[in-house]
């Protein structure tokens, strides 16, 4: 599967996080992934409802739901 196939799909960001976040995939360029945040641990640096773009430099994983 390729990774533009998963837009509009919702994932687990960083599974390995203490902190757990999940978003909707937005939009996949060349550079990285915008998200769309549903939901994160209330210590977590993300917040429901806001839009977060992580670039691939940053070592980018996440878990399809």
């Amino acid at each position: 599967m390729k990774l533009k196939e998963l837009v509009n799909r919702e994932v687990k960001i960083y599974p390995g996080d203490t902190y757990y976040k999940y978003g909707i995939i937005e939009e996949v360029n060349d550079n990285g992934v915008l998200f769309k945040i549903t939901s994160a641990h209330p210590k977590s640096s993300y917040t429901e409802g806001k839009y977060v773009f992580i670039s691939f430099s940053s070592k980018l994983t996440f878990e399809v739901l």
